[in-house]
């Protein structure tokens, strides 16, 4: 053990980016533009690995960018091909073709976030309508109101309802 921290001790400081620690010279020696590069790729993929992981995580994205697949079998019907095993057929060494994946996969999950965002006031404001549905329902089996002098005159639950409603609809705008 004592041993290591020795070794360790005599190995100065260096850019592991560009530099590393030969040990049969037992000195820093750059790294030949060769190494680079493939540092370089195992970064790029490793990058692209990291966006795909929660892209996959459902297939919603999957199914909105590349569909359905089918294959035909012999007996003249369609058999489902599931996407984790087309997932498992692309080859994630073609950097190139793998990154064009991963963005077509990225700009579905925006587009489907943009769209969730421009219907969130919408959802919002029905659920809040469903919570207060029950005061409508106790007003209408009550009769809803009464008519004096040819006027329509609300109940009290009926008042309460719409007074609910009408805060609904300031506090959540479509």
């Amino acid at each position: 053990m004592g041993k290591v921290k020795e070794l360790e001790s005599e190995i100065p400081e260096y850019n592991s980016d560009t530099h590393r620690w030969d040990w049969e010279l037992k000195q820093v020696v750059p790294l030949t533009p060769e190494e680079i590069a493939e540092i370089a790729r195992r970064k790029r993929k490793a990058d692209l690995e990291k966006r795909f992981k929660p892209l996959i995580a459902n297939n919603v994205y999957y199914k909105k960018v590349f569909g359905s697949r089918y294959n035909l079998d012999p007996m003249g019907g369609k058999r489902f091909i599931s996407e984790h095993d087309e997932i498992a057929e692309w080859d994630r060494d073609n950097l190139d073709d793998f990154e064009q994946k991963v963005r077509k996969l990225e700009a579905a999950k925006k587009e489907m976030d943009d769209e969730t965002e421009r219907n969130r006031p919408m959802l919002d404001r029905r659920n809040e309508y469903q919570k207060i549905d029950h005061l409508f329902l106790e007003a209408l089996a009550e009769g809803g109101g009464t008519i004096i002098d040819g006027v329509e005159k609300p109940s009290e639950k009926m008042q309460a309802y719409l007074k609910l409603r009408a805060d609904i609809k300031t506090r959540i705008p479509k």
